[in-house]
């Protein structure tokens, strides 16, 4: 995880920012939980996530030069890392009080590794015509072989699906904190905002932006 100095010339300039911005950030974080009762094992956690996250963004950008379409089962299993659901869960874990335990808050995101998959699909279908070629309403027609209306219906069925599963997760026992349990449903909540029309995130002026406004502009 330390700055390879061969490896950084070889990257063009402006990642060149980037990448040491990731990194200073990353260790700014070990040196504020050395100290900390498991702060060594989430900071761990959350790199490996990260790593995951620049590995996703990489396949996608091989997938565009190389204009290859992958099926929407192949598509999901990349850009749903991609969308960082799973990165920001660990990174707020990560940060979260010091007296929920770390480790046994990360085995239980583990452990619900239908739940997380299930909200990054939600994320990703949402959003289903990013205007990239490789997006989730091309891959499903390549998958299934259907017209567009035949695949925006059938990913419809695929965000009804995997909102059953998640109210079916969110009921099962659990055995960590409180708070654990209302970050996954928070991070759900922004989800539901960003992704309900668009891609609230990328394009936050359509919708977006007056969820914000109302919170704060409209206050003052």
């Amino acid at each position: 995880w330390d700055i390879d100095d061969d490896a950084m010339d070889g990257l063009p300039d402006y990642l060149k920012h980037v990448a040491k911005f990731i990194i200073d950030t990353f260790q700014e974080f070990g040196r504020q939980l050395q100290s900390e009762s498991g702060g060594s094992y989430s900071l761990e956690a959350t790199i490996e996530y990260c790593k995951n996250l620049v590995r996703a963004n990489l396949q996608l950008a091989k997938w565009a030069r190389a204009g290859y379409l992958p099926s929407i089962d192949e598509y999901l299993d990349v850009a749903g890392v991609e969308i960082a659901v799973y990165f920001t869960l660990a990174g707020i874990l990560m940060a979260m009080d010091h007296n929920i335990c770390k480790k046994e808050a990360y085995d239980w995101l583990k452990s619900r590794e239908k739940l997380a998959k299930a909200m990054t699909i939600k994320a990703r279908v949402d959003d289903m015509s990013r205007g990239y070629v490789t997006n989730s309403v091309n891959c499903y027609k390549k998958q299934y072989g259907v017209t567009e209306e035949e695949a925006f219906r059938g990913l419809r069925q695929m965000v009804a699906d995997g909102d059953k599963l998640m109210n079916e997760e969110f009921l099962k026992p659990i055995n960590v904190p409180h708070e654990v349990l209302k970050l996954f449903h928070d991070t759900l909540r922004a989800i539901n905002v960003s992704y309900d029309k668009d891609d609230g995130f990328t394009r936050p002026g359509k919708h977006l932006k007056s969820h914000i406004t109302s919170m704060f502009g409209d206050l003052i």
